[in-house]
């Protein structure tokens, strides 16, 4: 019998008899949970998108900095793009859909997630950690460039009666200097 390799098998903090295996159905509501999330911020559904959110949420994406590896996690403890609770995103999402003068979201960039790399862990009774990658390609107005943003997301997510709610998102941005003019627009 080969021996499997199990290096991959968690994430820090994570082991790997917590992990829930791709084959498993319950990976697989997770996973959908992430695509019907990303159709819904995709299509700018974003009222319908605060009804997958806990009223405890905090959604935060700390600043990358650049540290050698001796010296610590690559991400300011103090300093972040944003840091949001459930109330402070209904106030987002209610700008952008009623304000006239929202001109960071209105005209709406048009943006694609693409969600991969997705890694379950079973974390409380009826809550999961969730670990995936997200690629945002974003379009805005009339410019002919595109704007590309890559991030690993670290989410909670906990089953309710209503079902599947986003409690905790801490997105881990890939660039330490955003080519992005803004993040107007959810990961």
């Amino acid at each position: 019998m080969m021996a499997t390799d199990t290096s991959l098998d968690t994430h820090p903090g994570m082991t790997a008899d917590e992990r829930i295996r791709a084959g498993d159905p319950l990976h697989a509501e997770l996973h959908e949970f992430l695509d019907d999330e990303a159709v819904l911020l995709d299509n700018d559904r974003l009222t319908e998108w605060l009804r997958t959110l806990a009223e405890d949420l905090v959604y935060r994406a700390p600043v990358r900095v650049t540290r050698n590896r001796a010296e610590g996690p690559g991400f300011s403890t103090g300093m972040a793009h944003f840091d949001d609770t459930y109330s402070s995103l209904v106030r987002r999402v209610k700008r952008a859909t009623e304000s006239p003068n929202a001109w960071a979201v209105d005209p709406p960039s048009r943006v694609q997630r693409h969600v991969s790399n997705v890694r379950v862990y079973r974390s409380r009774e009826a809550e999961y950690r969730v670990l995936s990658y997200v690629l945002a390609v974003r379009s805005h107005a009339d410019v002919a460039t595109l704007d590309i943003v890559s991030a690993e997301r670290d989410d909670l997510v906990r089953r309710t009666l209503q079902g599947w709610r986003l409690a905790r998102r801490d997105i881990y941005l890939v660039q330490s200097t955003l080519g992005v003019p803004n993040l107007a627009f959810f990961l």
